[in-house]
This record gives structure tokens, C-alpha cells and sequence, in this order.
């Protein structure tokens, strides 16, 4: 068997190091990316050249929450349970991809100075303040269990969490959603989240 991830950590592709290294998989890390642009190898994998993308004994896949969906039903291992679950699953991966990650993204932009910008605080405070109803129903709905899907973690956890870790690395600090501020430690802080950022 062998999984080949194409990224890095400090990119989407963290999401993916994460869900390997929860399960505690075999695989060869490969950036993808050179001061060229994507690889020959990315690119046959993946023709849009994005990261991460997963090579899996042959089979291709991009986008990092349906790489981690697949991995997980493929091995069995912080999957959805019932068809339920997996709606649910999927309600949260599209949500956080869809309402929250591109906000969270420019909010940590404005917030640390990155790709070309100046810091602007005045940009982070409208950002976040755009985002306080998003904070406000992910909090609502840890307020009534641990985590998001089955009682248990999950591939879901783990797919919102990593949109949510850029929030942890613009400092914010979700004093108002404690629930929220909860979770995101406890699903940030477990080895395997430690071992993808390393």
C-alpha cells in the first residue's frame, strides 16, 4: 500500500498530515511545490496543481475535506457512523469550508501581515465581527456535547477545527464562545494535530 500527500504543514495540506497521522498511516510527504510552481508529479496527480492532493496506491483525490472524508470511510476510523452522521459530517465541512474559511483566511491575512499586506487591525475587527454568528452557532452546538458529530471525534472535528486553527493563529482568543475555545484545544492539541504541524 502506499499514500503519497502532496503539500506541507503550513498550508490546507495540514489538514490531511492530521487525518493521517490520526490514523496512524504510512506515507511519503512530498511539498509539491518549487520556486517553479507545481511539480510534474503534482500536476499529472492533480492538473490544477493545488495542495494537498493524495496519490493512494494509484487513486488521485484533491481537496483536503474529501481527502480526509475518504480516508477515513476507507480505513474505517473516526468515520461517520450512520447516514446521518455522515450528512452531518458533510453539513459541517461545507459549512466551514463555504461560510467560514475564507473570512478566517482574510482575518488572519490582516491580522499577521502575510502574502503582501500590511497588518491592519481595523480589517481583523471588521473580520471578526463578521464572523460572530458563525462563532456564535459552531459554540451553540458544542454547548450541548464535546464535539460535533456522534458524540465522539470525528473526521468532522478534525476538517472545522483546521479552519478554525487559523482563528487560534491570528490570536483570537473566542472569549465569548467558550465552547468553541474548548473544543479547538482539545482538537488542536491532540498528538496527531501536534505530530502534522512538526
Amino acid at each position: 500500500m502506499s499514500l503519497t500527500i502532496y503539500g506541507f504543514a503550513r498550508s490546507r495540506a495540514f489538514r490531511t498530515l492530521w487525518m493521517a497521522h490520526e490514523l496512524d498511516l504510512d506515507f511519503e510527504c512530498v511539498a509539491g511545490m518549487g520556486s517553479d510552481g507545481p511539480s510534474a508529479a503534482l500536476l499529472a496527480a492533480n492538473p490544477m496543481g493545488q495542495v494537498p492532493t493524495i496519490v493512494d496506491d494509484g487513486f488521485a483525490l484533491c481537496e483536503s475535506m474529501a481527502i480526509n472524508i475518504y480516508l477515513a470511510k476507507k480505513h474505517g476510523k473516526l468515520a461517520p457512523a450512520s447516514l446521518e452522521d455522515e450528512a452531518q459530517t458533510l453539513r459541517w465541512c461545507f459549512w466551514a469550508a463555504t461560510a467560514v474559511e475564507k473570512k478566517l483566511l482574510e482575518v488572519l491575512l490582516n491580522a499577521l501581515g502575510l502574502m503582501g499586506r500590511e497588518k491592519d487591525e481595523q480589517a481583523v475587527k471588521a473580520g471578526v465581527e463578521a464572523l460572530q454568528r458563525h462563532f456564535k452557532v459552531l459554540n451553540d452546538a458544542l454547548a450541548e456535547g464535546d464535539y460535533l458529530v456522534g458524540g465522539a471525534f470525528s473526521v468532522a472535528d478534525l476538517n472545522v477545527a483546521a479552519v478554525f486553527g487559523w482563528g487560534k493563529m491570528a490570536g483570537l482568543a473566542f472569549a465569548e464562545h467558550p465552547s468553541l475555545g474548548a473544543w479547538l484545544e482539545r482538537c488542536l492539541g491532540r498528538e496527531a494535530a501536534v505530530k502534522a504541524r512538526s
